[in-house]
């Protein structure tokens, strides 16, 4: 289970060559508002993209984004899959979900760790939970009861749950999800031997530090490597210099290396600029997966000037 997801043999690094061609354009009827998060798993016959949605035809009045995939032979191009995988609801996640990562379980079936968000009275104030579901075949979800992370007057969204090498100290937790605190505005792990009950470990992974993260850092895409050590994406956003189609803020993708998966050494370049015709505003919330030619694909939400979200993607160079 240590390579089935979030495992690469090399470090990828930062260099990155955008697409051309959009992977997911929102042009549906459940997403044509907005397509954003993306999260891709390697499954039978190809690739399943997971991602937030929001568009005209939502089923129910109460929601106001929900969980839809996409299937692909190859990860390039896209064939959206109909319905919702997921709609808002439950605890910690009554009005929005998004940010959806999906790990394979040991004994067959699949689980996503998402961010759920709540409204506060008047809908001033929202605070965000991580929660999960379980499925058998990847495309029918079942809600699981309680909150995976959060806490009273804290936000945590944005999750990536990684499986651990239990070694030979059969005390040694079995999964680590890494989880963006909204309310600290930096960017923490969690351990559980069980999948369900995550405790927070003591420090920060990745904190705002750098001159375009200094509004939010978040989204963190982490890589177990083969090679040893791990590598991880995120997201940085900075005020922008002015507003543009209501957008506040610029966003890009980042990376940084660590040893032991908890103590972090940012990358001095950008990983994923914005600056294209799809990003032109943000580049944020990546993910990466292996391709069969040996190369690698990093997904993203993409921003443009008119403030339309789809997702993009950014290709490495051959191994």
């Amino acid at each position: 289970m240590l390579k089935s997801v979030h495992y690469q043999e090399v470090d990828p690094g930062v260099g990155w060559v955008k697409d051309t061609d959009l992977a997911i354009n929102s042009d549906g009827p459940l997403d044509s508002d907005r397509a954003l998060t993306p999260n891709v798993v390697k499954m039978q016959g190809g690739y399943r993209m997971y991602y937030h949605g929001f568009g005209p035809q939502c089923p129910n009045p109460d929601s106001k984004g929900y969980i839809l995939s996409a299937f692909s032979s190859d990860a390039e191009k896209w064939e959206k899959e109909p319905g919702i995988r997921m709609d808002a609801g439950g605890e910690g996640a009554e009005h929005y979900i998004w940010s959806p990562d999906v790990i394979p379980l040991e004994d067959g079936g699949y689980r996503m760790y998402y961010e759920g968000k709540t409204e506060q009275a008047g809908g001033e104030e929202v605070t965000s939970a991580i929660v999960s579901a379980v499925s058998s075949d990847g495309l029918v979800w079942k809600k699981e009861a309680g909150v995976r992370l959060g806490a009273e007057n804290a936000s945590y969204g944005a999750p990536r749950c990684l499986y651990l090498d239990p070694g030979s100290d059969k005390g040694n937790p079995r999964y680590r999800l890494y989880a963006s605190a909204f309310h600290d505005h930096q960017i923490v792990s969690a351990v559980s031997d069980d999948g369900l009950q995550f405790d927070l470990e003591p420090g920060v992974c990745v904190a705002r530090e750098k001159k375009f993260e200094s509004y939010e850092v978040y989204a963190p895409e982490v890589l177990r490597l083969g090679t040893g050590g791990y590598r991880m994406y995120y997201a940085g956003w900075v005020a922008a210099p002015e507003v543009r189609a209501g957008s506040k803020f610029h966003g890009r993708i980042f990376g940084a290396y660590s040893d032991d998966g908890l103590h972090w050494v940012k990358d001095d370049e950008i990983c994923i600029d914005n600056g294209g015709p799809w990003d032109a505003n943000k580049a944020s919330e990546p993910c990466v997966v292996d391709l069969a030619d040996g190369r690698l694909r990093l997904f993203y939400e993409a921003c443009d000037l008119e403030g339309q979200w789809r997702i993009a993607s950014a290709t490495s160079a051959l191994s």
